[in-house]
Parts: C-alpha cells; structure tokens; sequence
C-alpha cells in the first residue's frame, strides 16, 4: 500500500537498552564450538547482545524512553493524546499494555491508548497509524513506543535465535509539522507467516507440557532463517525501490538508509541489490542485537552516541514477522534524537 501523510514529522526520539550485556561466546556456549562462532558472528554482524534482566518486560524500556524525552523538555504530558505500544512481548494477555503505560507515565486520561502487535515492521506501521491520527486532532502529540523481549522466546539450544536477537525498547513523539510529508510502502505476505512464528501458548494452541517443563522446543520462536534471507533479499528491494519512485525521489538525495537490523549480511544484500552506497547504511547493532520494533530507532539513537549525523532525509524499513514490510520516506532535518540509554533494574544508567 503506497501512500503519503501530510503535515506530520518525529519530533524526537529515544532508545533504552539493558545493562546486561551478553557476548555471543557465552550465549553459544557448549553449544557449538569456536569455528562456527566466529563464521556466525561474521554473517550477523553480533558480537554481543542487549539482554532484559528477569524482572524487566518491554514496556520498563519503553518507560524509561519516555520519560527521557518528558525530561528533555521538548513534550509536556498534557500534549499527548494518544499513546501507541508496539510490541509482541506485551505485559499481559488482558489488559492492553497501552493503559498501564498510561498510568505509568502520568499521562491524562482524556487520551487514546492501544496496543499493535506487530514486530520488525512494528515502527515503520506505528508512525503510520500516529501519523495519520494526527489529520484528525485539532492539537497534541502521539507519543510512539515500540520494544520487545524477544529473548524471552528462545529455546536455551536453538542457536540459530541465540545468535541474533536482543531485547530493547523506544519512545517516539509524533507531531503535527505544516508542510510535511511521510511517503509510505506498507505490505503483508500472510502465506509465509510460518517462516516466524511462535505456535503455542496462545489460544489457537495451548502450551506444551513434557516431563512437568515448559521447556519444550514447540513453545518457543520457530525462525526458518534461510525463508527470511529469501524473503529479504526477494520482497524488500523491490518495496523499498517502489516507494522511492511513488516519493518523486532519488537514492543519491536520500541521506540515509535506516534498514532494519536483522543482521549485518542482510542489511549489506539490500543495500547492494539496490546499487545504495555502504555509506549511507548504516549497520549499528553489533553490540546490540536484532531487537524487533525498536531496531530502527536504534540505530538513530546509536549514530547520536557515536557523535554521527542523523538530520538527513532518510529512508526507513521494517520487515519480518508476519511476514511484513513498512517503509517510509521522511525527513529528519530537524529531529531531536538523544543518545542510547541504559536501563539497570528499572533505572537508567
């Protein structure tokens, strides 16, 4: 779906990870052996991994993202109107995270507030949905958040999900900006939504049980990786070069390519087959990992730390679980964007 919002801008942004910090040596430990560790973390790109301590959910970085930019100043509480949780490790099965996140956030009752359960697409279709919220309020502000604990779903011998994803979450406000445009290319391909799936512990299917232990494999994130490399290499592309022609604009005027990070080779295969100079996209989650919804404001948020630039005209993507695409094409000329953050047992660090 090719689309454009007018009038609507990210106004600023942030992204916490965890203090906890576990290398790929230690997490593939007795697994497999040093040869075929040091050719995986050439391929992903990983070196180490953002991991949740046990008692921090999705929505404790989330929290903190928030609250970061309410301290920055830049957006006061009675402005939000709608708050938006991203996310597929909600709190709770009932009732929506989103209107604990309000109280939380001492934020007036007068607001929306909702979960999208979706994933690596997850930021690209939030700032969608905010943004086309916004055409409809005659004030205010849409505060964004999007994360996962996505190690939370990982079999302890599935090496294949131990060797690229982290945990991590972000906060975006969402603003009215005359003049504006955000050029959007949203898709979904349902016939491959096995190619990512956690099959039980829904209501479609209940929970395994072997031996009294949950620990069994079926309950656990399914991921056929060499589906998800075809489906990158094959479906992003052509989303990406769709939406750069339906936005009347050109690679060599666009900043910045902020893929996704759903590791290093694939980012390097996109950028390839659409002729983008490695320059321009950037690969910031070596120390981080895979982290779903918050991997593109990440990357934003790590080129700040680094001292990088991050006020160009950029290109967005998310793609994965769904199997689903969400890009955009939006300005950050004048971003506020704040350097990663650290959370330790519920504080920032």
């Amino acid at each position: 779906m090719l689309t454009v919002v007018e009038n609507a801008k990210i106004e600023s942004l942030c992204a916490v990870v965890s203090s906890k910090n576990i290398t790929v040596e230690k997490r593939l430990e007795n697994l497999i052996d040093s040869k075929k560790i040091s050719r995986l973390k050439k391929i992903t790109g990983f070196d180490s991994f953002s991991v949740a301590e046990e008692e921090i959910c999705a929505s404790d970085f989330c929290v903190r993202a928030a609250e970061i930019l309410f301290d920055s100043e830049q957006v006061r509480r009675d402005e939000i109107r709608a708050l938006i949780f991203v996310t597929q490790t909600a709190d709770y099965f009932m009732p929506s995270t989103a209107c604990t996140l309000q109280k939380r956030l001492n934020l007036p009752n007068d607001i929306a507030a909702f979960d999208l359960s979706l994933g690596c697409s997850g930021f690209v279709y939030g700032l969608y949905v905010a943004s086309s919220m916004l055409q409809n309020l005659t004030d205010g502000k849409i505060l964004l958040l999007c994360g996962d604990t996505s190690t939370r779903n990982i079999c302890h011998d599935d090496t294949s999900c131990l060797s690229i994803f982290g945990d991590a979450g972000a906060a975006a406000v969402i603003s009215k900006s005359a003049g504006k445009k955000i050029f959007f290319n949203l898709q979904t391909f349902g016939e491959l939504s096995e190619t990512i799936i956690i099959r039980r512990g829904a209501y479609r299917n209940q929970h395994l049980v072997e031996n009294n232990s949950l620990d069994v494999r079926e309950n656990f994130v399914f991921m056929n990786g060499l589906e998800v490399v075809n489906f990158s290499s094959k479906y992003v592309p052509q989303n990406i070069a769709d939406l750069i022609h339906f936005a009347k604009a050109d690679i060599s005027e666009i900043g910045a390519f902020l893929l996704h990070q759903a590791n290093k080779s694939i980012v390097e295969s996109i950028a390839a087959k659409l002729q983008i100079p490695s320059a321009k996209v950037p690969f910031r989650a070596s120390n981080i990992g895979n982290t779903s919804s918050a991997s593109i404001p990440l990357i934003l948020s790590e080129m700040k730390r680094l001292n990088e630039q991050t006020n160009f005209l950029s290109l967005i993507s998310g793609f994965g679980v769904g199997m689903s695409i969400a890009s955009a094409v939006i300005d950050f000329s004048d971003l506020l964007c704040l350097p990663t953050e650290k959370l330790v047992g519920g504080k920032n660090s």
